[in-house]
């Protein structure tokens, strides 16, 4: 029996979702320099109870919250991406612009946690980021390199084929692992059997 635990994380990507009814996305990006992925989902429980047991329990799955901690973004191309998931713009000398009245371009999050024996990717399908937070102060003896944490949610959706949920995972051992992160898959059918290696 082989064993297994994930550590740390890699390969972030975005997709820009260009079409949130068709579930259309752009090629994914890579973005360099990810410190830190944190993930809470939000799930609500409802009993119901009669004849002195529980009558009724069901659960409904309302997606999440997050926090993706980056370094600061030097490529133009990563910050024209990091703008549009902020509802900010670029100008023509390539500053970022904090604009005000542009709507966040919702996006797919993907990433990968490495694992002892077998690696895991995540794909989270519908992610709305909130505007980032930044700590910056004076250098110590110790130095310190400033992150930039961007809050996000992501919700449970239904795709055209009727699945409904929040995303996927894929793991080392499947058809679909080594292309991962060349698109975002929307073709999501659960089946009755398991294939593949991981947990």
């Amino acid at each position: 029996m082989s064993r297994n635990g994930y550590f740390g994380v890699k390969n972030s990507h975005i997709a820009l979702c260009t079409d949130t009814e068709k579930f259309t996305y752009e090629d994914p990006v890579h973005i360099a320099g990810t410190v830190e992925i944190k993930l809470d989902a939000s799930v609500e429980s409802a009993d119901s109870y009669a004849d002195n047991d529980t009558w009724l329990s069901s659960q409904k799955d309302n997606g999440g919250s997050g926090t993706l901690s980056v370094y600061d973004i030097e490529n133009v191309t990563t910050r024209k991406l990091i703008a549009d998931i902020l509802g900010y713009e670029l100008d023509a000398n390539g500053r970022m612009l904090l604009s005000a009245d542009k709507d966040p371009v919702p996006f797919a999050y993907m990433c990968e946690q490495p694992g002892s024996a077998y690696g895991k990717r995540k794909c989270l399908l519908m992610c709305k980021a909130k505007k980032p937070s930044t700590d910056a102060k004076t250098q110590e003896d110790k130095p310190e390199i400033t992150q930039i944490d961007i809050a996000f949610e992501w919700k449970a959706v239904t795709l055209p084929n009727g699945w409904r949920g929040s995303g996927y995972n894929d793991y080392v051992g499947t058809k679909t692992y080594e292309d991962f992160f060349s698109k975002v898959d929307t073709a999501l059918v659960a089946s009755t059997t398991t294939s593949g290696t991981g947990a």
